[in-house]
């Protein structure tokens, strides 16, 4: 692929440079991003895809983008950025991108991200990637505090919209979505399991994230347009982005029930704004 790098800092330019050249891409790399826009600009064809710095002098990551949707211009981008930097990307999740590839520099986490990208754009990755993914970055699947506190923070938030516009709790939510099991104590229901997933120091080693993924998407199919809907959506996507940076968690192909249903909420969603 002929890849565009837009990050002001030297070293880790250089560092994703040098691995993608090694994987036989065409790289550019620039660190001014008003520069890069007018290059893109005048020509968006001379490149497949864009990798792009979040955190910028000048001009960020996420103004950048703006522009490059604004102008009409398809191109794949990836969103490269620390943790903590994750919630001011969040709203980029609402303008295309993707893939976010997490800061330090990871070379299996780049690979995979860009393997998919390939795909979406009907390339055929390079045999290299392959070889990388098998063999790259075992304990990457090892969640961090930082995805720890993530999921945590949704699954909070999924309670706490499902109680604004429900009146329910956490274990009427648990009911009605079906998601999490219930136990009986005399004539109180109990979440045990869910409990664990609404503190990171409780957390499970290996969480069940599909249930988290589910119960947050069950709150937002079923409640109605709200800027606190809208929040939730968004964490949520930025969640699935970072699990699917990790190679933790990937996203299942899409049937047509689901694109229908997304289609809906993106139609709700513009009513809000």
């Amino acid at each position: 692929m002929k890849l565009l790098i837009i990050d002001d800092d030297p070293n880790y330019g250089q560092a994703m440079t040098s691995f993608l050249l090694a994987l036989n891409h065409e790289v550019q790399s620039i660190m001014d991003p008003k520069i890069a826009w007018k290059i893109i600009e005048e020509d968006p064809t001379q490149f497949d895809a864009i990798l792009l710095d979040l955190i910028m002098p000048g001009m960020n990551g996420l103004e950048l983008l703006r522009k490059i949707r604004d102008a009409g211009i398809p191109l794949p981008v990836v969103l490269v950025s620390g943790f903590a930097d994750l919630e001011a990307s969040a709203e980029a999740v609402h303008w295309g991108i993707s893939g976010l590839a997490l800061k330090p520099f990871v070379p299996g986490q780049l690979t995979r991200i860009l393997s998919k990208v390939e795909k979406e754009l009907g390339f055929t990755p390079p045999s290299q990637v392959k070889v990388k993914l098998e063999n790259e970055e075992e304990d990457a699947l090892t969640i961090s505090q930082e995805v720890k506190v993530q999921i945590t923070q949704l699954m909070n938030d999924t309670i706490d919209c499902w109680y604004s516009f429900s009146g329910g709790n956490k274990a009427n939510l648990a009911e009605r979505s079906g998601v999490w099991k219930i136990n009986i104590d005399g004539t109180s229901l109990r979440t045990r399991t869910l409990d664990r997933y609404l503190k990171a120091e409780t957390l499970p080693n290996r969480p069940k994230v599909k249930k988290v993924l589910d119960t947050a998407n069950f709150v937002i199919d079923t409640s109605p347009p709200s800027s606190r809907r809208y929040r939730l959506d968004t964490k949520l996507r930025l969640l699935e982005l970072t699990l699917d940076a990790i190679g933790f968690w990937n996203p299942r192909k899409k049937i047509k029930k689901s694109i229908i249903r997304k289609m809906r909420r993106k139609s709700a969603f513009k009513k809000e704004q």
